[in-house]
């Protein structure tokens, strides 16, 4: 199994869960696993191909997300100069994003679609008894011939407490837990960064699934369905990573952690009493939804060791919430940062410019709205069509997208730069209007404080 490089300019701090689920599924099944994780060690591409070469295996399966499909398509082609009769299987979000690009454009053999801890199983059945692929749900696959089916998507997997707690081990765990991943150090943001004090953190799933339908976001990786853990569940998981690496700070990269309340309050009530059992109190962070806080969901929260609550704003204009349907009020998103900053110190919160529509009073009103808050966000992404979304799919009609693919391989962080302009302002001044908000509250906070 293969981990592809992502966010070179910040230290890996984000253990690939996926591939870690993956692979406890197949040890379970008695297969011999071994792990290349090249974001987590790092390895160069001289490296990548000399461990490449000598290796030995019957299938290789790649994971990633779409912004990493550049480097996939040449690991695909590495694999398949030195071992061109084995099997390339490509997972995760990327997989579910692009199969048709994937299978069309590369030599890979089978994209998983979706959730993959069952499909990976029934996949590696058929390949061993060279039974037909057709019958395995969640794949698309190409035929010798080139030929390409899909076999459609698999159902969401009900009980998350069947799935067995990733394989920590098989990758540089040592490594992701000495890089910061959220806030381990309360009110101070240092994703990435390299701060030697930072207390040992690392990251975790808690629920799959998210019913909104926000325009700009890719999420049917884990499918509309929300489902979570029991609390009882993600308590044993924190036990073990708790007794065998002593990290006191863990970090939710769920979609939706908080929306079912009482699966968040007996999380927290069990949380607490096992920072007791152990004489250490446990922090931890993850994202909220504006439209769900209330003071009573804050403050058990900060109670029970969460000291982040991320939120993804994106705009102080309830015209442009509206347009890319949101779902949550200006007064909503108001409330929620209040409430969090009187019980946690701060609140994180993003914001994107660049909305279909956008002009400078709806850039303006997340100008005030930042006032108001007394936010000074860092950075201010460009909306990004990702593949998967309804973004994605206007910027089709609009023939803003003309190649797919090359759109894809030019794919790079979350709103670096302008990839598809969707509003009326020129490149030229959208940059602008994104300097000019940062530059503007930056000024007003030094007035202010």
């Amino acid at each position: 199994m293969i981990n592809p490089p992502i966010r070179e300019w910040s230290k890996p701090n984000v253990l690939p869960l996926g591939l870690g689920y993956i692979a406890s599924i197949l040890l379970e099944k008695e297969h011999a696993v071994e792990v290349l994780d090249i974001n987590g060690y790092r390895f160069n591409r001289e490296e990548v191909e000399a461990k490449i070469k000598t290796a030995a295996f019957d299938v290789v399966g790649i994971g990633g997300i779409v912004t990493t499909y550049k480097y996939i398509k040449w690991l695909i082609m590495l694999i398949k100069k030195y071992h061109p009769n084995k099997k390339v299987i490509v997972g995760g979000s990327v997989g579910t994003s692009i199969p048709q690009i994937i299978l069309s454009k590369t030599e890979a053999d089978i994209v998983c679609i979706g959730e993959g801890e069952i499909t990976i199983g029934e996949i590696i059945a058929a390949l061993e008894t060279d039974d037909s692929l057709k019958n395995v749900k969640g794949i698309w696959f190409k035929e010798a011939d080139g030929q390409v089916f899909s076999n459609g998507n698999r159902p969401p997997i009900k009980d998350l407490d069947s799935i067995p707690f990733p394989a920590w081990d098989m990758f540089p765990v040592a490594t992701y837990l000495k890089n910061p991943v959220g806030a381990p150090n309360r009110n101070k943001w240092i994703d990435g960064a390299t701060d030697e004090a930072a207390p040992l953190s690392i990251n975790l799933f808690a629920t799959r699934g998210c019913p909104y339908r926000c325009i700009y976001c890719y999420h049917d990786f884990m499918g509309q369905k929300y489902r979570h853990r029991s609390p009882a569940n993600i308590i044993a998981e924190i036990r073990i990573l708790y007794e065998r690496y002593k990290i006191p700070y863990y970090h939710f990269i769920d979609d939706e952690f908080v929306m079912e309340k009482d699966f968040v309050y007996d999380f927290c009530r069990l949380i607490k009493d096992f920072s007791q059992e152990i004489g250490q109190r446990i922090t931890w962070g993850c994202a909220g939804r504006v439209n769900l806080m209330t003071e009573d969901l804050i403050t058990a929260m900060a109670e029970a060791g969460c000291v982040l609550i991320g939120y993804g704003i994106e705009s102080g204009s309830q015209q442009m919430l509206d347009l890319i349907k949101k779902q949550v009020t200006v007064e909503q998103a108001k409330n929620a940062i209040r409430l969090t900053k009187k019980h946690l110190g701060w609140a994180d919160c993003s914001f994107m410019i660049g909305y279909p529509g956008e002009t400078k009073e709806t850039i303006q009103e997340t100008i005030d709205f930042c006032k108001e808050l007394d936010l000074t966000p860092e950075v201010i992404f460009f909306i990004t069509p990702y593949p998967g979304t309804e973004l994605y799919s206007l910027a089709l009609q609009q023939g803003q997208i003309k190649d797919e693919e090359a759109y894809v391989l030019d794919l790079g962080e979350q709103g670096e730069k302008i990839r598809v302009n969707f509003t009326k302002f020129s490149d030229e001044e959208l940059f602008y209007q994104q300097e000019r908000m940062i530059k503007e509250l930056k000024a007003w906070n030094k007035v202010k404080h």
